[in-house]
C-alpha cells in the first residue's frame, strides 16, 4: 500500500533499474535496521534526507506525522526506556518490493518484525508492520526522503 492504498504489481520481475542503486538502497535499510538497534541515533538520523515526511499509520488508517527533530527526541525517549527494562531491539526487515526506481528516486515498502530480548531471554515478537518509503539520491547518496511506518498492532 502506498498512503494506505493498493499498488499494482504490472511490473514486478521488471529489470528496467540499476542494479547498484538497487543494492545502495536495500544497504540503507540495513543501516536503519542497525543504526536503531545499536542505539546510533545519530547515524540513525543522518540516514535520512534534511526534512523527511515521516509517518506512522494506526490500523484504523490515522496516520500521525512528525518532524525529525520531535521524532528523534521519541526515539531518544523510547531507547532510554528500553535501556531501563533491559530490552534489546532487533529490526527484521523482508520482503522487499520496490514500486519505482529511476536514476534519482526509488519508492516501495518491506515488512517489519521488531523483536524484543528482554533481560538476555529469548527474542520475542513485539510489533509488525510494513515501512512505505522513498529515497532520493543526493550528491551520490541514497537518504529516505519519506518514511511511514504502517503498523499492524492497535498499540505499541
Amino acid at each position: 500500500m502506498v498512503d494506505g492504498q493498493p499498488v499494482p504489481v504490472a511490473d514486478i520481475g521488471g529489470v528496467a533499474f540499476d542494479v547498484a542503486d538497487r543494492l545502495a538502497i536495500i544497504n540503507l535499510f540495513g543501516a536503519y535496521a542497525y543504526a536503531y538497534d545499536q542505539n546510533r541515533l545519530d547515524d540513525f538520523c543522518a540516514l535520512f534526507t534534511e526534512s523527511p515526511k515521516l509517518g506512522l499509520r494506526l490500523p484504523d488508517g490515522t496516520t500521525v506525522s512528525q518532524g525529525v527533530d520531535t521524532l528523534m527526541e521519541l526515539l531518544a525517549k523510547r531507547k532510554g526506556e528500553f535501556k531501563v527494562q533491559n530490552n534489546q531491539r532487533r529490526h527484521a526487515l523482508n520482503s522487499f518490493w520496490f514500486d519505482n526506481q529511476s536514476a534519482e528516486e526509488a519508492t516501495g515498502r518491506c515488512y517489519v518484525q521488531v523483536f524484543a530480548i528482554r533481560d538476555g531471554g529469548p527474542p520475542s515478537p513485539d510489533l509488525t508492520g510494513c515501512y512505505e518509503f522513498t529515497a532520493v539520491k543526493q550528491d551520490g547518496v541514497w537518504r529516505f526522503s519519506r518514511w511511514v511506518l504502517a503498523i499492524d498492532q492497535a498499540q505499541l
